[in-house]
């Protein structure tokens, strides 16, 4: 890459000093001349609204004039931006922002600053080890192995409202910025190693209750952030607590598709939400007592069919159970009853085959006998037969087909070669 103009660093960026800027114009002063492993090529542009992922936010995606952004990420102060196209040095160009997904970065990364400030007071007093921003809900994660704090349903509750009245307030949130390499200026702890050769520090500040280094896209008052709702805790590393938290459009999607759900469901009970636990629960014990009835009658007509499987063998070395409802399920049913009757004595000239589903699907099929170099004979005229048979194995050969045309056949070929 060639370089013309500096660079404007990483913590003075146009995103960062301008969250709800769209687009904008600026400069490419460098591109990669060739695509790297992935396809992508390394564009550094003289400023950007691209935010580059760092401090617990994920990228902005957008574009480049037409040319579409897959990630942005920083390398000391140096911000790059990942194309599938070239972009041409020295040009200007237009930028454009994926701007319901940094609205949406920008209410949970703000979010959590405001969540993690009240826990930290009192009542609370418990500090965020780390935090993680997902694709649909974000957590929080508490020290409580060190730290003895029994998170509650109603502690949740009440760390809920104080929030949401937090956000009803409509603080302000205001960033400071500090030059980096400044003699007078204190190195955060949590500003990572690799940033030097100049920048910025930002220190973003919700006015009278908390501040915190960070270099992320942030709103500019609380009420931006609409509401909080808390979902559930999860017990991580030996003792931690994660809180899992949705701030403002995601509460509302979650609920436009809780109530979609609700809706549905609703319909197929024809009760009112308060009623489908109670409800499911009880189709769940219908439906396992149902199951229990349904393999008991499987069991005994698997009975039967061995009954007519014996008497089959008394007039022929070979028996035929075609069942065009049944499954490999009924299947291992009728095995094992032919095991337990032991209707197949060790070394005897006799051989079973089952076969299961329907005529143009096809499904399993195992063939059983009295000895190995039987079932591999009748193997092999299965497979002949039958177009699309595939199966094997010593002592019991098991397969399956694409379909059972010419299952009729069978018995004939059997006979033919006097199995």
């Amino acid at each position: 890459m060639s370089e013309e103009l500096k660079q404007v660093p990483v913590g003075d960026l146009h995103c960062q000093r301008d969250t709800f800027a769209r687009e904008f114009t600026t400069t490419c002063i460098a591109c990669s001349e060739k695509p790297d492993k992935k396809g992508l090529y390394q564009v550094k542009l003289y400023d950007t609204i691209l935010f580059p992922e760092g401090g617990g936010q994920p990228s902005d995606t957008g574009y480049i004039d037409d040319v579409k952004v897959y990630n942005v990420q920083r390398q000391k102060i140096a911000h790059i931006h990942y194309t599938k196209q070239p972009i041409q040095v020295g040009k200007e160009v237009k930028l454009t922002v994926d701007w319901n997904r940094r609205w949406d970065h920008i209410q949970q990364h703000s979010g959590q600053h405001l969540l993690s400030a009240v826990m930290e007071q009192a009542p609370y007093n418990i500090g965020t080890v780390s935090w993680n921003m997902g694709e649909k809900r974000s957590y929080i994660e508490l020290p409580t192995s060190t730290v003895k704090v029994n998170i509650t349903p109603e502690l949740l509750s009440q760390v809920e409202a104080d929030v949401n009245n937090l956000i009803v307030k409509n603080l302000p949130v205001i960033t400071h910025v500090q030059e980096a390499d400044h003699e007078d200026t204190e190195r955060p702890a949590s500003l990572p190693a690799d940033y030097v050769g100049g920048g910025l520090i930002r220190t973003i500040e919700i006015q009278g209750l908390d501040k915190n280094p960070c270099c992320g896209t942030h709103v500019t008052f609380l009420g931006q952030l609409q509401a909080l709702k808390l979902l559930h805790t999860e017990n991580v590393r030996g003792g931690n607590t994660r809180i899992f938290f949705l701030f403002g459009q995601r509460v509302l999607d979650t609920l436009d598709a809780s109530y979609t759900i609700s809706r549905q469901l609703n319909a197929l009970l024809t009760c009112p939400p308060e009623n489908f636990v109670e409800n499911i629960d009880k189709l769940q014990r219908q439906s396992k007592e149902n199951l229990k009835k349904a393999k008991r009658l499987l069991e005994s007509l698997a009975v039967y069919t061995v009954n007519d499987v014996e008497t089959a063998l008394k007039e022929k070395p070979y028996a035929i159970v075609y069942k065009e409802d049944a499954d490999m399920d009924f299947l291992a049913m009728i095995a094992n009853v032919i095991r337990d009757r032991k209707l197949l004595e060790e070394g005897a000239e006799k051989v079973i085959i089952l076969a299961a589903g329907e005529k143009n699907v096809g499904g399993p099929i195992i063939v059983t006998g009295g000895n190995n170099d039987i079932v591999q004979k009748t193997g092999k005229i299965v497979s002949s037969v039958l177009s699309g048979v595939k199966g094997g194995g010593k002592g019991r050969w098991q397969g399956k087909a694409q379909n059972w045309k010419g299952i009729e056949n069978l018995e004939e070929a059997l006979d033919q070669l006097n199995i």
